[in-house]
């Protein structure tokens, strides 16, 4: 389909295609690979009506970010030449619709696939056959933009990050993962998304952040079976160690608590905890006061002394640096 993603020596990331045959480009995207947090966001509409094709795309894209949401059909078969210049890092949904000859409203509600891939600079070519009808929704992101959103340390990605590292292609999972119900909430939410500004470029970074949270949690999920020091109680202690987190984390238990409350010792639940969600305790909770905050500013009449309170902060300078440090702007600025 489309991807790409920002190197050191590459100042633009551009992507393109087209159907053999039509002289046009179906889209030219000439995007920095820098993430720069005041550039404008840039949106737009367009549909194709070029025989055998119909597409129906809706584009947003900034420094280091593009987003598709297309709706595609067929009514031949067709070749699509794809031509990427820089590196990416993609998060790509597809949703293909019923094989018949009425026409079906979609919103991105059948069932899915997804991965997210790191791809090199790359030339493709693929067809599709006569008849096919499928929805896309891409998150095409530049490392720099990648590596804001997770942080290149994270144990979430340590094996994609290697591969990163080393220039080659890779992806979350080997064989494309199903789709849940959480993940077409956030697309919907993305797509949907009403506001302008300053607070649409923070609901955009937080939703594209918490999609890739839910694609690794499906990841860390399917590996499941091989934990096999994880089974039985351990697990469900440390899925109630989770709720208690996710629940009382403006006034958490220290570690120590929290392991006396679910019965287990603390280095266990450090290690175990790290093992099961493939994030440190201390990283989750930052996570979910982090989001909540988010939330409070956005939604919520409240100070920013009062957020700090409500998410577990004492002080609203160490509040403030926190947020800083997660979302890539101070909570005044969100309003």
């Amino acid at each position: 389909m489309i991807l790409y993603i920002c190197s050191i020596d590459v100042l633009a990331m551009i992507v393109k295609s087209k159907i053999e045959g039509l002289q046009d480009w179906l889209f030219i995207e000439d995007i920095s690979d820098i993430c720069l947090p005041n550039s404008p966001l840039n949106e737009k509409k367009t549909v194709i009506e070029r025989h055998p094709i119909h597409m129906s795309n809706y584009q947003l894209s900034t420094g280091g970010l593009f987003i598709l949401y297309s709706e595609m059909s067929f009514k031949g078969p067709v070749r699509i030449h794809t031509e990427v210049e820089g590196e990416t890092v993609t998060s790509q949904f597809v949703f293909y619709r019923n094989d018949n000859n009425r026409k079906i409203k979609t919103s991105f509600h059948g069932r899915g696939r997804h991965n997210v891939r790191y791809i090199p600079s790359f030339v493709e070519d693929y067809e599709l056959q006569s008849g096919a009808e499928y929805d896309y929704f891409l998150v095409v992101l530049s490392k720099d933009f990648y590596f804001k959103l997770i942080a290149p340390e994270s144990v979430l990605h340590e094996d994609f990050v290697q591969k990163i590292n080393k220039g080659e292609y890779t992806s979350f999972a080997h064989d494309d993962m199903f789709v849940t119900h959480e993940m077409l909430k956030v697309i919907s939410e993305l797509k949907d998304n009403k506001r302008t500004g300053e607070l649409r470029r923070i609901h955009t970074e937080s939703k594209i952040s918490e999609l890739l949270v839910y694609q690794l949690e499906q990841l860390n999920d399917s590996f499941a079976e091989e934990r096999e020091h994880l089974v039985g109680d351990d697990i469900i202690k440390l899925l109630k160690a989770r709720t208690i987190l996710d629940e009382r984390y403006a006034q958490a238990p220290t570690q120590r608590t929290l392991a006396e409350e679910i019965g287990m010792s603390e280095s266990k639940l450090r290690q175990s905890f790290k093992d099961y969600f493939s994030v440190t305790i201390y990283d989750y909770l930052t996570r979910v006061r982090m989001e909540k905050a988010r939330s409070l500013l956005l939604e919520a009449c409240k100070s920013i002394a009062e957020v700090a309170n409500a998410t577990g902060y004492n002080h609203q300078q160490n509040f403030s640096a926190a947020f800083k440090k997660y979302f890539g702007i101070a909570p005044s600025d969100v309003r």
